[in-house]
């Protein structure tokens, strides 16, 4: 084969899609005019709607570089993350890929690259190589919004689409539930627990830590039947640990967004509930005459018909605190592209509306405000 490799990312290495991923070939037999490149998956696999780069003959050098398709799949979000009863491989359209290189001009058969991770960018970390790439991933493996501090994560309050990702390097991920709503490092324990992750090993995968999921997947150790619990402990040998608290406030909604990573992400709100309905609309006259023989007479039943109505309704979340470790994620919340809000134990779509939202860093920390609307279900005419 007379096509040759001479750069190319290192094997199962981690690269940002916001840097060069860069490939460089040599095909010195024929001289063609050009090489393909396919960015494929893990598998093998031709990736849909990801065309074939033609890098053409430069001093017999074609260079290829992989950052933009990289970026575009990255952007292209899938169902994963809604399940709360199953842990999802995020692999395949999230991770590892590799490319193929042909000479359709000469029939060569291809040439395929390593395969190497790929990430969007982390916590503003902009990485190529291994060592800053791990660095990124350890600081928010659990994928919540909070800088590692002391080995943990900020609290969270416990959901119904709570989830974990992380990338599966060691067999299980530790489980330690408490009698307490709100433990912290000094509470006693409960009963110790593990989920097994051992199938997935070296893999991103994304687990779902809501209570239900919990009771029907981990096991205790010594045996024995969970007991009821209030807070509990999540904890990956690798990537730091993260209380989960038991909600004891009033009128808090649970929402759902697509995170930097690409991934679903939820998060909680306390405030009272603003809403506010807007009615706009022009109208014209139904039947203003009727006539006999050659007389008009107006018509004192006429109607005044609405046309082009439109009704906006506004949602308001107010003065929430957080501490200032949570900015990242809110800033994550406010600029996603898919947000959804828990409605009754469903997952119904709205808009963070642009420029509605304020973060106001205080030296306690972080006083946040938006607006929101309900997704728009079905086309309307003006």
């Amino acid at each position: 084969m007379a096509i040759l490799l001479t750069e190319q990312p290192t094997a199962d290495g981690l690269y940002s899609a916001y840097l060069p991923v860069k490939f460089v070939a040599t095909e010195t037999a024929n001289n063609p005019a050009y090489l393909e490149f396919e960015l494929k998956t893990q598998a093998g696999a031709s990736i849909p709607n990801v065309p074939k780069y033609r890098a053409l003959n430069v001093g017999n050098t074609f260079t290829f570089d992989a950052s933009n398709y990289l970026k575009s799949i990255l952007n292209v979000f899938t169902t994963q993350g809604y399940s709360t009863t199953a842990i999802e491989h995020l692999d395949d359209l999230y991770g590892k890929y590799e490319v193929e290189v042909t000479d359709p001009i000469n029939s060569l058969t291809a040439l395929t690259s390593n395969e190497f991770y790929a990430f969007a960018n982390i916590d503003g970390l902009r990485y190529s190589n291994d060592q800053t790439a791990n660095d990124g991933i350890n600081r928010k493996g659990m994928l919540y919004g909070s800088e590692l501090f002391g080995g943990s994560f900020a609290p969270k309050y416990k959901g119904a689409y709570d989830r974990c990702v992380v990338f599966a390097q060691s067999p299980q991920i530790s489980i330690v539930t408490y009698n307490a709503d709100k433990p912290n490092q000094y509470t006693t324990p409960l009963q110790f627990a593990t989920i097994n992750i051992s199938s997935w090993t070296n893999r991103l995968i994304s687990v779902p830590l809501n209570q239900s999921f919990i009771l029907a997947n981990a096991t205790i150790f010594g045996g024995g039947i969970f007991l009821k619990f209030g807070g509990f402990r999540v904890q990956h040998s690798s990537l730091g640990q993260m209380y989960y608290y038991v909600e004891d406030r009033c009128n808090v909604q649970e929402f759902m967004f697509i995170n930097r990573y690409g991934v679903k992400e939820n998060i909680k709100f306390e405030s009272y509930n603003y809403e506010s309905v807007k009615a706009s609309s022009e109208s014209y006259l139904v039947g203003g005459y009727t006539h006999t023989g050659n007389t008009n007479y107006f018509n004192t039943s006429a109607n005044n018909v609405k046309v082009n109505q439109s009704i906006v309704e506004d949602y308001e979340v107010r003065g929430n605190f957080f501490t200032s470790k949570h900015k990242g994620e809110l800033q994550d919340f406010v600029a996603s592209p898919l947000q959804w809000v828990v409605d009754n134990g469903e997952l119904r779509p709205i808009n963070v509306l642009d420029g509605s939202f304020k973060l106001v860093e205080k030296s306690r920390g972080v006083d946040f405000n938006f607006k929101y609307r309900f997704a728009q279900t079905k086309p309307s005419f003006k």
